[in-house]
């Protein structure tokens, strides 16, 4: 009896302090000193009560009793009972019991055990390793956890498989599942779990940059970051690099930022030897904003002198350049960089340090201007290895220059021979423009110029505009003729070639070819057209960037001219790309308080839409940047989307809004154009610009749908639309209350529940928090819309062939309303309440006196007040009209007794009120207001309690236990009172 009182002592300690080496050692005694089965049924009835416990899974006693369970398996496994009987066959029993019990109903137990198997792995030595078998079966234990519906217990699971995969082998079974869970499982505990156990493979490294860097909560992107500081910089590509920084840096979170300033760039130029070229070779410099971002930074812990030094050995002293066959990539970077950081008065006082006064002030770091416009111009025309990034970087470096008359007039004479030249493609115009815009003292004189430049270029290619429009025409026939035949091929496959419509399909096809035979275009052509090409594409990329310069906005007259002129005339052209770029080109005059010109070309951008190989994610994005603009009335459009009218299919400014509408599917994903259009009617909602309750429905079902890698920029923008609706739009939980039948009725009739892996219950839950009003940060302004919704929901109670009574009876027993200062309401929701009461009583439904149970224990109020109300009514009548007393006098008792009847037989199936009685809840979408720290309304509750199969087990150590273990017990359940399963 001493012996079995000190086994179960060994836990009650281990509850209080933890396992700690001491107590380890006495259990590892007691092993010794006992035969196999009086140890085991001990040791065993003892865990296994720990893990049985009525307590939460935060109970430190319990989790502390179930560590030195798991401890003193692993290291019992190399030491012997008295008998004989290796310890090894204790790690095979708990397997059992683990396989017996791991999916219990009590979602405490099956953490347990989870936590149970994550302390043994660890644990486990050399000495005491798990066998392949084991460890196969403690994988497929530990996976079927990670499915877990309980967040608490999938987060566990993840923890445990940390020591069971294998970072070398990009097809292991849990790296696969961690991956989906990274960035699919809607629990955040989890998530953060996945990435801290996570084997860190490349396609591992690959999915956070991807996705995991823009989860929704702080937590995880913390953890993310963290894992990637671990990762070896050299094992990281440029763009991975490039992706780190761009994401950490612009970070929402002010830590994480600091954290990637402080941490991510030291360490990395750590890596390099302090060799500024040497980490803008690993880090690339295509992203040209990231790099410089992250050389500032990395300056600004410098001496202004130390930033001097890094260039200055690259310098020629004589001439302050860098030679031409010195002139790498890296370089020229590093000392645009380093002339940006390098401001005026931080090169004064450098000069002063040297010996220089103000009035002998010398550029300690840059040349003479016109020196370099002839060193720009040197490298671009003389230089036989030119590299045009290399070109872009030289003029972007003339911001950091003052500018003199003399300079200006040599770098305009430099930007007119570069724009003009049929080698220079179009990337480099942008810094040219910017540079027109340092070089000219106001717009007009700048507007002039440009039209010069316009002027010369369009000279050159006026003549070959012909040719470019026969090329094309030819482009188009060639992708229609490679559409049309991909189609008959594909309806062939199912269908016979005799069919009238494949006929008709063949004799077009053919009428195709031989329009595209007929249209030659020989080779000395085609070198022309492309010519042409490139400098009209310039053309148009010059105007684009010339309006963005602020000088340029006032001079409306000059940038009429040059659109209507120049711009216009090729949005007729049958060239696609340059179609699109005039279009673009466009897109920033239509923007300026132009809304005469922004009516008319509203109808050019309708028509371009349904021509084929268009940009169709351009002409959206242009247009609904209108819409937001100059409103919808400007254009004369409706702004309620949901009118009945009946639209034709041809696109026109009209229609165009409701017939996106209905293009938007459910398929949608991050590359299709339709997210273009899914993120403009965002905008609009937000702004109040449109009202729809057919598209706020159609937008619930895609953030409802199953999250994948292809919908994670999708998704997410729909979280913030969502969090951004519902907290400033005043209106909003009204609207949302009215999306709640059309979304319930759209899932049930095209099956989405399986085809988009929609949870019915989340969306139910998450649709009531939405209406609840309560998420704004200014509480007065909350709107309540659950009397609304209980209005919707009783007329769809009435409807005829939809599965969802159950649940929608369920929803109006948890609705919050006040009817005690709603008169109105109670009118409205009384005749609708009794005509449902009707309804459920004539029901062949075997459960009708239960909702019956539930809609009068809810509604009672209402019921009374109605009842009250009639007599009153009636009453009225009476005394104001006494000749039609005997039949208002039938009407109150026919009507007195008809609401009688409908409360005692409901009363009756019911008996007493069940006002505490909660119904099941269940669980709500957790990741709209993650960021905003507010309790969800709605949780959701663990299975049954009981355990099935446990009778059989020995659960009466628990008995045995001392009073100080008991009261620990009873303190702790106590504490945990307000978190356990039956609030969960």
């Amino acid at each position: 009896m001493a012996i079995k009182k000190s086994i179960v002592k060994l836990f009650e300690k281990a509850g209080e302090v933890g396992s700690q080496p001491n107590l380890l050692k006495m259990l590892k005694d007691k092993f010794l000193e006992m035969n196999w089965v009086e140890f085991f049924g001990l040791f065993i009835d003892a865990t296994m009560s720990a893990i049985v416990s009525q307590t939460t899974v935060h109970c430190v006693n319990v989790n502390n009793m179930i560590k030195f369970a798991a401890n003193g398996v692993s290291v019992l496994s190399a030491y012997q009972t008295r008998d004989g009987r290796s310890g090894l066959y204790l790690i095979s029993e708990f397997f059992q019991l683990c396989r017996k019990y791991g999916g219990a109903n009590k979602k405490a137990i099956r953490w347990r055990f989870c936590l149970f198997l994550n302390h043994l792995l660890n644990h486990m030595t050399a000495e005491s390793h798990l066998s392949v078998e084991l460890c196969d079966v403690a994988t497929l234990l530990l996976l079927e956890r990670l499915q877990d519906k309980k967040p608490e217990v999938r987060a566990q699971a993840a923890h445990a498989l940390n020591l069971l995969q294998v970072p070398k082998n990009p097809k292991c079974p849990i790296i696969k599942k961690f991956m989906f869970h990274m960035t699919c499982d809607s629990s955040v505990e989890v998530r953060t779990a996945i990435v801290k156990e996570i084997a860190m493979l490349n396609t591992v490294v690959d999915e956070m940059l991807k996705n995991t860097l823009f989860d929704v909560s702080d937590n995880v992107r913390k953890e993310a970051y963290n894992r990637l500081l671990e990762y070896p910089f050299l094992m990281l590509s440029s763009k991975q690099r490039q992706t780190l920084l761009e994401v950490g840096l612009e970070d929402k979170n002010e830590s994480i930022k600091s954290f990637v300033k402080k941490r991510f760039l030291s360490s990395w130029l750590d890596e390099c030897n302090n060799d500024f070229v040497m980490l803008l070779k690993n880090l690339g410099v295509e992203n040209e904003i990231v790099c410089e971002k992250a050389l500032n930074i990395i300056f600004e812990t410098y001496y202004d002198s130390q930033v001097l030094d890094l260039i200055n050995e690259y310098l020629n002293l004589d001439t302050r350049m860098i030679e031409f066959d010195e002139l790498t990539i890296e370089k020229i970077f590093l000392w645009k960089c380093i002339a940006k950081y390098l401001t005026t008065a931080k090169k004064i006082e450098l000069a002063r340090n040297q010996g220089h006064v103000d009035d002998d002030y010398i550029d300690v770091l840059l040349p003479d201007l016109v020196k370099f416009s002839d060193y720009i111009r040197g490298y671009y025309f003389v230089s036989p290895n030119s590299k045009e990034f290399i070109l872009v970087q030289l003029l972007d470096m003339t911001s950091a220059f003052a500018i003199d008359d003399v300079g200006a007039e040599s770098l305009n004479k430099l930007c007119i021979d570069l724009i003009l030249d049929d080698q220079m493609s179009v990337k480099p115009i942008k810094s040219v423009a910017v540079l027109l815009g340092l070089t000219f003292k106001n717009g007009q004189n700048l507007l002039n110029y440009v039209k010069q430049i316009l002027n010369k270029i369009q000279s050159k290619t006026i003549d070959v505009y012909p040719l470019v429009d026969k090329v094309g025409k030819k482009e188009l026939l060639e992708h229609q003729l490679e559409s049309q035949t991909i189609k008959i091929e594909e309806l062939l496959k199912n269908e016979p070639s005799d069919t009238d419509e494949i006929k008709l399909l063949i004799i077009k096809l053919k009428k195709l070819k031989k329009e595209y035979k007929e249209i030659n275009v020989l080779p000395e052509e085609k070198v022309l057209v492309d010519m042409a090409v490139k400098n009209v594409l310039k053309v148009f990329e010059l105007v684009f960037q010339v309006q963005q310069l602020p000088k340029v906005g006032v001079e409306f007259s000059l940038l009429t001219d040059i659109v209507q002129n120049i711009v216009v005339g090729y949005l007729d052209c049958s060239m696609v790309n340059i179609r699109m770029e005039a279009i673009r080109c466009l897109a920033p005059y239509l923007l300026v308080n132009n809304v005469p010109a922004a009516k008319v070309h509203m109808n050019t951008l309708c028509g371009e839409i349904a021509k084929p190989m268009t940009d169709r994610h351009l002409l959206f994005q242009i247009m609904f940047e209108l819409f937001l603009r100059y409103d919808l009335k400007t254009f004369d459009m409706n702004d309620d989307l949901d009118t009945d009218e009946e639209y034709e299919d041809e696109f026109c400014v009209d229609n165009i809004l409701p017939l996106l509408v209905n293009c938007i599917d459910y398929e949608v994903d991050d590359s299709s154009f339709k997210s273009v259009v899914v993120k403009g009617f965002c905008d609009l909602l937000i702004f109040q610009k449109v009202k729809s309750i057919n598209l706020l429905s159609k937008l619930l079902i895609i953030w409802f749908k199953h999250l994948s890698r292809k919908t994670f920029s999708i998704y997410n923008h729909l979280v913030k639309f969502f969090t951004s609706y519902v907290f400033y739009i005043d209106s909003s939980s009204s609207a949302l209350a009215m999306c709640y039948v059309p979304v319930l009725k759209e899932i049930h009739e095209y099956n989405l529940v399986e085809i988009l892996d929609i949870k019915i219950d989340e969306v139910n839950s998450t649709l009531m928090n939405l209406t609840r009003g309560l998420m704004y940060k200014n509480e007065k302004k909350a709107i309540n819309a659950h009397g609304e919704l209980a209005c919707y929901i009783l007329d769809y109670l009435l409807e005829e062939n939809h599965p969802y009574t159950a649940m929608l009876v369920d929803t109006l027993y948890k609705l919050e309303i006040d009817f005690d200062n709603n008169d109105e309401l109670v009118n409205t929701i009384g005749p609708k309440l009794l005509r449902v009461i009707k309804y459920l009583k004539h029901s062949n439904d075997k459960n009708s006196s239960k909702y019956l149970k539930k809609i009068n224990n809810k509604f009672d109020q209402v019921l009374q007040k109605k009842e009250s109300f009639m007599k009153k009514n009636i009453k009225k009548k009476v005394d104001t009209t006494e000749k039609e007393v005997g039949s208002i006098e039938k009407e109150v008792d026919s009507t007195v007794k008809e609401l009688d009847v409908t409360v005692t037989d409901i009363e009756q199936t019911q008996g007493p009120a069940t006002i505490n009685q909660e119904p099941d809840l269940i669980e709500a979408r957790d990741d709209l207001f993650a960021q905003e720290n507010l309790t969800m309304i709605l949780s959701s509750d663990d299975d049954e309690d009981s355990l099935e199969g446990f009778q059989s087990t020995k659960l009466d150590a628990m008995k045995r236990m001392s009073e100080v273990f008991k009261r620990s017990f009873n303190a702790n359940v106590n504490t945990y009172e307000l978190t356990s399963d039956d609030s969960d």
